[in-house]
């Protein structure tokens, strides 16, 4: 009777038979190919089998070299031979030295064919053009067609005359003028000046930030063109008003109200900035807008929300008129 399922001899599995043929042994080609393979090398045929395999490979790779070989070039400097068809040279450096060098002669070659000089000595020498001298009346060989003197002695001697004041052109009168010329530039940098300006070191008007800066002029007294650019709207917004105003030092009613706000009398935040509520500004007493002066005996301290709060009363600000 037919079974109707097989056992794989190789790895155990049962397979159910398909079709009336003969029963198979393996439920697989793969399984087939590893039992083979395990018993070759169990006999050692497969050791055979590994030999003759490696054997066609360095035979086929054999006959591809000299097939190669046969197909290649001598290199045109050296001899060696060029399997690459592309090749132009072998590759080695001195002959890639010698290739770059013969084209480079080519290219050379045929711009002065082309353009009657050689691209690497186009710049070498300019046009030369001879002249008689207006002034000494020799002849001199210049670059510049409409040239009229053959030196600068002769130019100067044009236009100041020849009695004109000269200059020592020895070496040790340019040596002496030099070292003369780096004494004044060492002094005027020991003295922190540099051209027409001057360094100062001080306290910011506006914010009161401690600063090195150069200025040209007078000394700067902001640390920044923001600060001076804040302290100036101030002083054009009372001249708009023909007001009474002049330039005050914030940092200095500041300190002259101890950091204090005149409207609800705690002390401000010194490190804050606007838009801070507790930042310190300037308050006008009485209000720009109601005719009071840009001075310091009608500025006082306040805090930022405070002095946003009392818009332009002329009666202070405080908690219990909020």
């Amino acid at each position: 009777m037919r079974p109707e399922y097989t056992t794989c001899i190789h790895c155990g599995c049962q397979t159910k038979i398909a079709g009336d043929g003969p029963i198979p042994k393996y439920c697989s080609s793969r399984c087939r190919a590893a039992y083979n393979r395990a018993r070759a090398k169990e006999t050692g045929k497969f050791a055979e089998w590994e030999a003759r395999r490696l054997a066609r490979q360095a035979e086929a790779a054999a006959a591809r070299e000299a097939d190669r070989l046969a197909s290649a070039r001598p290199c045109p400097y050296c001899g060696a031979p060029m399997t690459h068809p592309r090749r132009v040279q072998c590759g080695a450096p001195e002959c890639k030295r010698r290739y770059v060098n013969e084209r480079h002669r080519e290219f050379e070659r045929r711009h002065k064919a082309e353009h009657g000089t050689y691209y690497s000595r186009q710049y070498d020498k300019k046009p030369q053009f001879t002249i008689t001298c207006m002034q000494c009346g020799r002849e001199a060989v210049v670059t510049k067609r409409r040239a009229r003197y053959c030196s600068y002695d002769c130019f100067y001697d044009a236009r100041y005359g020849p009695q004109r004041p000269r200059e020592d052109s020895s070496r040790e009168a340019v040596r002496q003028r030099h070292l003369r010329q780096a004494a004044a530039r060492l002094e005027k940098a020991a003295a922190g000046v540099r051209g027409k300006g001057v360094w100062t070191a001080g306290r910011c008007t506006h914010c009161g930030t401690e600063f090195i800066r150069h200025s040209f002029g007078t000394p700067a007294t902001h640390c920044s063109a923001a600060c001076r650019r804040s302290d100036r709207l101030l002083l054009r917004r009372a001249l708009q008003h023909d007001l009474d105003a002049g330039r005050v030092s914030r940092i200095a009613i500041y300190q002259r109200d101890d950091w204090t706000c005149h409207i609800c009398g705690d002390p401000v935040d010194r490190d804050a900035v606007v838009p801070d509520l507790a930042a310190p500004v300037l308050d006008h007493v009485v209000p720009l807008a109601r005719g009071g002066s840009h001075r310091e005996d009608n500025l006082r301290t306040a805090h930022f929300y405070c002095n946003s709060v009392k818009r332009d009363l002329v009666v202070g600000w405080s908690a219990q008129t909020a």
